[in-house]
């Protein structure tokens, strides 16, 4: 990369410098210091990816793709889009596959309680869901969405940044109570 930055350093020279730091960092001998630097980095990466896929959603609704295409080829802004894997072409079937993958293991979970999982779109990131049966309007919705499949996609997907869900076309209703299983019609009692 030869464009300068605020410093006289090329940017790929200031890249290199800060994950060198961050490096010693993350071998220092106090884990606490290993640990917040983690974090940190972490929550940095966290931020970037998110800011950076939704830039990248607003000017593909612009329909945008010629300047992503051109913005790509800009040697710090690509590295960033490379980075995140947003703005170039992906392979979507792999993608898919690994989004699948993940919600398979969540789908027991919510076929217990009377659920379907239908994934509607994949795109930077942002896996778009609509929730069937009882998992439709379902008041613990919110919880399984944060706690399992958010989860479940982020260790199988380094590129998620989010999930999305349509409107709950059922009105809103509580969970199913321990010991009860959902009949497709209601909540109703296990059946041998």
């Amino acid at each position: 990369m030869s464009e300068v930055g605020s410093e006289g350093l090329a940017y790929g020279e200031i890249l290199a410098h800060a994950g060198e730091r961050a490096e010693r960092l993350l071998e220092h001998d106090d884990p606490e210091v290993r640990a917040d630097a983690a974090e940190v980095l972490d929550w940095i990466d966290a931020y970037h990816r998110e800011g950076l896929g939704r830039l990248v959603e607003m000017v593909r609704q612009w329909r945008g793709e010629i300047f992503l295409e051109q913005a790509a080829l800009d040697p710090v802004v690509g590295e960033l889009l490379a980075t995140y894997s947003l703005g170039v072409d992906v392979d979507s079937a792999a993608v898919e596959r690994t989004v699948q993958a993940a919600l398979d293991e969540v789908r027991p979970y919510v076929a217990s309680h009377g659920g379907e999982l239908e994934v509607l779109s994949v795109d930077d990131g942002v896996v778009k869901l609509r929730m069937h049966g009882n998992c439709d309007g379902c008041t613990a919705a919110g919880d399984t969405i944060a706690h399992r499949i958010e989860t479940a996609l982020r260790e199988h997907w380094i590129d998620f940044r989010r999930v999305e869900t349509t409107e709950a076309t059922q009105p809103p209703h509580p969970p199913p109570a321990p010991g009860q299983m959902a009949t497709g019609l209601g909540i109703g009692p296990r059946r041998p």
